[in-house]
């Protein structure tokens, strides 16, 4: 089973419009991961059931102290980003997220991982980003992220 590279960046808001164009951008051919979408997510007694991605985002983006996660795989061999990713936080956030191959024998934060992060940090013109490895999901809240990111940064 290959190892990934997850890469993230948090932005301040609950926009579907926003999710669905970051994944058009970073992952244009994609299916859900999921068969199925209850809310809340991993809890013991279901409240809501969703047909689809779509339709959880659209409750997400008025929702905005729910947390919840959503994942899609890429359908298209040829694309490095093997999966996406959206975090909803509970403080008004979501963090983006992509999963690219990592060469489990070379150096973390190789070419290809800082690659993609600079890439959706420009995209969305921010400097809050990170890779992780080994399924280390992210933080459940925008402050959270932004903490650590700098640490690491004073770190480098």
């Amino acid at each position: 089973m290959p190892q990934y590279a997850d890469i993230y960046i948090v932005v301040k808001t609950r926009s579907k419009e926003k999710a669905i164009e970051f994944l058009d951008h970073f992952l244009p051919n994609r299916e859900e991961s999921a068969d199925e979408y209850e809310f809340p997510q991993y809890g013991h007694k279901k409240e809501r059931e969703f047909a689809n991605a779509l339709h959880v985002m659209s409750f997400l983006e008025s929702s905005t102290s729910c947390e919840y996660n959503i994942y899609w795989r890429n359908t298209d061999s040829k694309n490095v980003n093997r999966h996406g990713m959206l975090f909803y936080t509970r403080d008004e956030a979501i963090i983006f997220g992509i999963s690219r191959d990592a060469d489990i024998n070379g150096p973390h934060n190789s070419e290809n991982e800082v690659d993609c992060l600079n890439n959706m940090k420009a995209y969305f013109n921010t400097k809050n980003g990170c890779i992780t490895y080994e399924d280390e999901v992210p933080h459940d809240t925008y402050e959270k992220f932004i903490s650590d990111v700098n640490k690491s940064d004073k770190n480098e």
